[in-house]
């Protein structure tokens, strides 16, 4: 599932840290931004205030004033700003034309403390030196407020030399329009860095997890079959260099493990075959020469049918034992299918008649496969062989044969007891027996069907349907005649 994709949490984690960056850089740098603006707008306003501030008194020249304003900021621009002048009781002395009518002047308080150190301003004037000398007022710290209305928002610097006030001030919608413009701009580019971030961090991690692919890759080559296999060290990242050496470790101690398992399986069952050969051929003469005592011929035969017993577990080993090692090979001849099958059933017909189990077949003629005839006899007997163990009296055993899409489909059901859950997967392990285990078997013979099945490039799976214990093959490569 993509949620458990280490490459897709790697691309989300890199979207959510860097959109969560660049949405705190986005509005430290708006902010910044718009406060360097009323910083610049401030000190416009300071320039025009304190300038006056130095030199107002009740009865300055308000008009000189209006012209001051409009140098100051400029004609454009001192559309936008305004003053006033008021006593340093608040009564209100003059106010320019473009003065907002939703502010009061009185309203704006102005700063108690004298500013430290007063302004520069140049020498007087020679107009003021005929007028007996500019006389210049300490200045009080300026104060400076933000107010806004329904429609409008306002900075407002307020001025003081102790005899009046002079109250400035700016209409911000237009550095409100612009920094709206700003934050738009940016919420418009931040859906595109995001893209470019996810895009670059998802080829990032597809390069940066190209070893582990690779890795996995490997890893899914290697069976039981080629426990010889390595990978490859030799120009492995350091970060995975170390892994793939431990994982080599283990193939190797698993092939030493495997090697000796398989080996002795195979051994001991090869060696014990001489033995059951020699008991069974003691136990024949012996019950040739039992004569008609029915109690040493009867304990002769059931050991007889013990040692018969114990000869085909060796020999199911010895098969296991090859297939485990790579060696359970089949033949390339093609095998008719549809005939085998049909001669398969008339013996199954014998071991089904001791339960009166009736079989129902409908066999598809002309199905051809490559493989061992002799291997696919032992997995007919054994799959006949169960459905008639593990049937109720008086059951049903049907066998079907088809061919679809270029695959050989043989199915044989049974009206036995019901495989749990559980056992449709499990029924296939060594020496595995289900809950009728009194019912006889080793435990080995489907295990055996499903390594010679598997050694014809087949599948064989077991199921429940209809009220009946389904088991499927399927073989691959056919041709129809």
């Amino acid at each position: 599932m993509i949620v458990h994709s280490f490459r897709y949490k790697i691309v989300l984690w890199s979207v959510v840290i860097s959109s969560t960056v660049l949405l705190v850089f986005s509005w430290v740098v708006w902010l910044s931004l718009k406060h360097d603006r009323i910083a610049a707008l401030d000190e416009s306003l300071s320039t025009f205030g304190i300038r006056h501030a130095t030199r107002a008194t009740p009865k300055a020249d308000t008009q000189r004033m209006e012209i001051s304003l409009a140098e100051n900021f400029g004609e454009e621009k001192s559309r936008t700003r305004f003053f006033a002048l008021l006593t340093s009781d608040g009564h209100e002395l003059h106010r320019s034309a473009g003065w907002p009518d939703q502010l009061k002047s009185h309203t704006f308080p102005a700063g108690d403390q004298l500013l430290d150190p007063q302004p520069n301003l140049p020498p007087p004037s020679k107009q003021d030196e005929r007028k007996g000398g500019r006389r210049d007022r300490p200045v009080f710290t300026p104060t400076f407020h933000n107010v806004s209305t329904d429609r409008e928002s306002f900075r407002v610097g307020v001025f003081a030399n102790g005899q009046v006030k002079i109250v400035v001030g700016a209409n911000l919608n237009e550095l409100s329009r612009e920094t709206k413009s700003l934050r738009q701009a940016f919420l418009v580019a931040l859906p595109g860095a995001v893209f470019l971030i996810a895009l670059g961090a998802w080829l990032l991690s597809r390069r940066a997890l190209r070893p582990i692919i690779s890795l996995r890759r490997d890893m899914q080559s290697i069976s039981a079959q080629a426990l010889d296999s390595r990978l490859e060290v030799e120009g492995a990242a350091s970060e995975f260099s170390g892994i793939i050496d431990q994982y080599n470790a283990m193939l190797e101690r698993l092939e030493r493990s495997f090697h000796q398992a398989t080996r002795f399986s195979g051994d001991a069952s090869h060696e014990l075959k001489t033995p059951l050969a020699i008991m069974r051929g003691t136990l024949e003469r012996a019950l040739a020469e039992s004569g008609d005592d029915p109690v040493r011929q009867a304990v002769f035969s059931d050991l007889l049918e013990q040692t018969d017993r114990q000869k085909a577990v060796l020999e199911n080993l010895l098969l296991l034992s090859r297939a485990d090692s790579g060696q359970l090979k089949t033949s390339d001849s093609m095998v008719n299918l549809s005939e085998a099958v049909n001669m398969w059933l008339e013996d199954a017909g014998l071991l089904a008649e001791a339960k009166n189990i009736t079989i129902h077949s409908e066999i598809e003629p002309g199905i051809e496969i490559p493989g061992d005839k002799n291997l696919l006899q032992q997995v007919a007997h054994n799959l006949f062989s169960n459905a008639v163990r593990h049937n109720v009296e008086a059951g049903e055993i049907s066998c079907r044969l088809s061919s679809k899409d270029n695959e050989a489909i043989w199915e044989i059901s049974n009206t036995g007891p019901l495989l749990a859950e559980d056992e449709t997967c499990t029924i296939f392990d060594r020496f595995y027996r289900g809950k009728d285990s009194g019912s006889g078997g080793t435990g080995l013979g489907l295990s055996l069907v499903k390594e010679i099945i598997s050694a014809h490039g087949g599948t064989v799976t077991a199921s429940v349907e209809g009220g009946k214990n389904v088991f499927l093959v399927k073989f691959p490569k056919i041709t129809t005649s």
